[in-house]
């Protein structure tokens, strides 16, 4: 049933599609009726296209920051290299084995950031090229709007 629609409060779908199958002539009000569902359908279909790409910019952003979290590990392992001439590995140990324990723990959480990004930008994409003929809709939508 159509509520929304504001001319017919009460037509069945069905009754109108078999109407347009059937070759019957359509009157001002169903053709009217059948546009705004179209123009609805459109809506529908690009606000799911505009949510998945705000997925996958979120996504990114995610991946961007699993990154930044994995080169602090490295940068302080370099750090730690570097400065090796400077100390005595038995004299500092627990402050090493602290330190090697926070490295770990960091490329744990990057590689997790990371992994899991990438998998869901992949699963983004395949949703997105999932939707149906994006460029009809696309022309549609435009065509519609500017009649």
């Amino acid at each position: 049933m159509i509520s929304d629609v504001g001319m017919v409060e009460d037509l069945d779908l069905e009754t109108l599609y078999s109407k347009i199958d059937e070759g019957t002539t359509l009157t001002a009000e169903t053709h009217e009726i059948d546009e705004q569902i179209k123009q609805g359908n459109i809506r529908t279909a690009l606000a799911f296209i505009r949510t998945i790409d705000a997925e996958k910019r979120t996504h990114l952003a995610e991946l961007r920051t699993g990154i930044g979290i994995l080169t602090i590990p490295m940068s302080l392992l370099a750090i730690l290299i570097a400065t090796s001439n400077y100390y005595s590995v038995n004299q500092v140990l627990g402050y090493i084995v602290g330190l090697i324990i926070g490295i770990v723990l960091l490329f744990l959480i990057g590689g997790h950031l990371v992994f899991y990004s990438l998998r869901k930008i992949r699963r983004d994409d395949r949703l997105r090229l999932q939707c149906d003929d994006l460029s009809y809709l696309v022309a549609e939508f435009n065509n519609h709007n500017h009649d």
